[in-house]
């Protein structure tokens, strides 16, 4: 699904996060865990919730159906995994909050996934979560020259990207495929 089309379904169900957040959340929690439950994460995204005020059904099935869609995206050995993020055409001041949020969202997927003690967790994966933490705490990027700034945004998007796929690796390694010959 595309970053629009699941920001409308988002407010449609009058969900309390975000498109960055929600989708970052989703990867954190199957990062850590592929067993993670879509219906944790589904009500994480839509926060409490009356019965009387459920979104339609055709919804919670479509984010149900996005949140299969990320995990098979992380599972992919392709390495196809995208951050949910706006489109290149939005401000950069828009993209770099998105992906502030996206860094506390993943952050906050794996502890919600049942990770604890992150002192536990391999060096590279500590190494990388602390560096999410510092993009996803910083008060202000500087925005002054915007070509270097979207250079940038670019790289730190891109080492983000990367780093989550080594962090899913080594929380879920892959298993190898057995090729015929």
């Amino acid at each position: 699904m595309e970053f629009t089309e699941i920001q409308n379904r988002l407010i449609e169900a009058n969900a309390i996060n975000d498109v960055a957040e929600s989708h970052a959340i989703a990867t954190g929690m199957l990062a850590a865990n592929t067993a993670a439950d879509k219906l944790t994460w589904i009500k994480q995204v839509m926060g409490e919730i009356e019965e009387s005020t459920l979104p339609p059904a055709d919804v919670i099935k479509s984010l149900g159906d996005w949140f299969e869609e990320i995990k098979t995206q992380l599972q992919d050995s392709g390495l196809r995994f995208e951050l949910c993020l706006p489109d290149d055409d939005e401000p950069l001041a828009k993209r770099i909050a998105a992906l502030q949020e996206w860094c506390r969202g993943f952050i906050f997927g794996i502890a919600m996934s049942g990770v604890k003690d992150f002192g536990r967790l391999p060096e590279d994966t500590r190494d990388l979560l602390t560096d999410f933490s510092r993009i996803g705490a910083e008060e202000e990027f500087d925005i002054d020259d915007i070509e270097e700034s979207e250079a940038s945004y670019a790289d730190i998007s891109q080492y983000v990207r990367i780093g989550v796929l080594l962090i899913n690796e080594e929380l879920q390694p892959m298993e190898a495929t057995s090729t015929i010959h």
